[in-house]
């Protein structure tokens, strides 16, 4: 038997190429008989490691939450396969629910993007891959995050595209080119980019979108005119209040008859006809001085004016009554 050694992959990531004692080259197609071989041989390993004691329940169902099932864990541990099987049923129901989980999640930003089992199905499709060789299927080593993965039939071979998957924050990261490109929505994600305002030259023969309106009165304008409004007003004020200036304002006067009912403090006033009496003021007694025009009332009768050359009133204060006539009344002629 000639010996070989792996060499690496090949450039579509489908074949191993292994190399020969004598320098030749082979491909080997990573078909999933490949894979499982090369599971067991892990598994097979780690046991082998492990001393030689019977598997727990809980270890049981490690193993077979890793991906195996109770026959293969069975020939890899010498164990009857019934002893096995009665430890399998909810490892594999915990398994079809985290497929099931990853298929419902959403691959992209948006609320109403796609779910991974919706955009598989999709692509495959396309591809003109039968949906009866699709198989999904999920598993997790000790200490690690769950993977999840897809076989199906395409060109006589069997392909594999495979996510690590987040069950707590329903998060799929792909980890090779098929997973990449069932799940590539970054071109549908990347944001429009926005085109670039230039300046347009004012003979281009572009119309204006908006007619043209005569310009408004700006704000400036109308405050400067309000302005002006109330600067006129108070100057006619101020000149008319030193037109005014100097002059007593009529009061109201009451009827004579007011006049005629006060029987004053001396003797009446056709005690001596023709010649008003005036009271005599008593010893100590000063006569009451008016102030101005705010502390004695109006004359309610104009005083009799003497006979001569008519005179021309002066504007001025009002003439202030005397004692007599604030007491008894206007003069009598």
């Amino acid at each position: 038997m000639t010996g070989m050694s792996l060499k690496g992959l090949s450039e579509d990531g489908t074949h191993l190429i292994v190399v020969t004692t004598d320098g030749d080259e082979h491909r080997l197609a990573i078909s999933d008989e490949l894979r499982e071989l090369v599971r067991h041989a892990r598994v097979m390993r780690r046991d082998e490691d492990a001393p030689a004691t019977r598997l727990s329940p809980r270890e049981i169902q490690q193993r077979i939450r890793s991906g195996l099932n109770a026959a293969e864990l069975a020939e890899l541990t010498g164990e009857p396969v019934d002893a096995i099987a009665k430890f399998e049923p909810p490892v594999l129901a915990e398994r079809e629910y985290i497929v099931q989980l990853a298929r419902t999640t959403r691959i992209g930003r948006d609320t109403t993007s796609p779910s991974l089992g919706d955009l598989v199905g999709d692509r495959l499709a396309g591809r003109g891959i039968d949906p009866e060789s699709v198989r999904w299927d999920a598993w997790r080593e000790v200490d690690e995050p769950w993977k999840v993965a897809v076989d199906y039939r395409v060109d006589g071979r069997t392909a594999r595209a495979l996510w690590t998957f987040d069950h707590v924050a329903k998060a799929l990261t792909a980890e090779d080119d098929e997973s990449t490109w069932l799940t590539e929505t970054e071109l549908l994600d990347a944001p429009v980019p926005r085109r670039h305002l230039s300046a347009v030259r004012a003979d281009s023969g572009s119309v204006p979108l908006h007619p043209h309106r005569p310009t408004t009165p700006t704000t400036t304008e109308s405050a400067v005119d309000d302005d002006e409004k109330r600067r006129d007003n108070t100057d006619a004020l101020l000149e008319d209040l030193a037109n005014r200036r100097g002059t007593r304002e009529p009061l109201e006067t009451e009827d004579d008859e007011d006049d005629d009912a006060f029987e004053g403090f001396g003797p009446t006033r056709n005690a001596t006809p023709g010649r008003p009496t005036s009271m005599p003021h008593p010893a100590g007694s000063a006569r009451p001085a008016s102030s101005g025009p705010e502390d004695q009332d109006p004359p309610r009768t104009p005083p009799a004016t003497p006979e001569g050359p008519e005179k021309r009133p002066r504007k001025g204060r009002a003439s202030v009554p005397s004692w007599d006539e604030i007491v008894f009344g206007a003069k009598n002629d």
